[in-house]
């Protein structure tokens, strides 16, 4: 058996070493956040996850793109989705929307909405776009929440901002910024397989 305090030792050792202690940037252009209290320096920092992959990501998106909560999500899908004309969007790759999503949602990786992917003006047609190829109308538009894996993720924000590129009203466009993280994380059931 080991002693105690021996034990202690490898623990404190093990946490401060930098394979369980990683720091990481929080957003592109800050590794820390400092500010006073009580005339001391405080400083926010952050383990785990590398940014750029893994930003945390601003609660706002983009003007008159409003960010949910879970209940909203699900009053978005009762209300909505259920009377056909709204979608609730996962925005991650196959392989993990298939592991589980949002009851509900419809896969369209965060990549398909780039402004480059030749078959952007399909997607947009089949989201009630009509006139794509010459002067689109929004107004037959599906109203739509994009969600990824969670707040340090960039693919729902870089897909809502493509669909602002191409027209898209913010008004037709809602962000779960929680993603499935937080949808699993307070025990909310996913489908698998949908």
């Amino acid at each position: 058996m080991v002693p105690v305090s021996r034990a202690v030792a490898v623990t404190v050792a093990c946490l401060g070493s930098p394979l369980l202690a990683q720091s990481s940037a929080i957003t592109e252009t800050a590794r820390t956040f400092s500010f006073s209290m009580h005339g001391e320096e405080v400083t926010i920092t952050r383990r785990g996850a590398s940014c750029p992959n893994s930003c945390v990501q601003p609660m706002s998106v983009a003007p008159g793109v409003a960010t949910l909560g879970e209940l909203e999500v699900i009053a978005f899908l009762q209300n909505a989705v259920s009377n056909g004309s709204g979608l609730l969007i996962d925005v991650r790759m196959p392989t993990s929307f298939s592991t589980g999503a949002v009851p509900g949602a419809v896969n369209v990786p965060a990549a398909t909405f780039a402004p480059d992917n030749p078959y952007r003006p399909d997607l947009l047609s089949a989201m009630g776009v009509t006139g794509v190829d010459s002067a689109p109308s929004f107004a037959s538009a599906f109203s739509i929440v994009l969600y990824g894996r969670g707040t340090d993720d960039k693919d729902a924000p870089n897909a809502i901002n493509s669909l602002l590129d191409a027209g898209y009203p913010a008004g037709k466009i809602q962000y779960y910024r929680g993603g499935i993280s937080d949808w699993t994380q307070i025990g909310l059931n996913l489908s698998v397989g949908q």
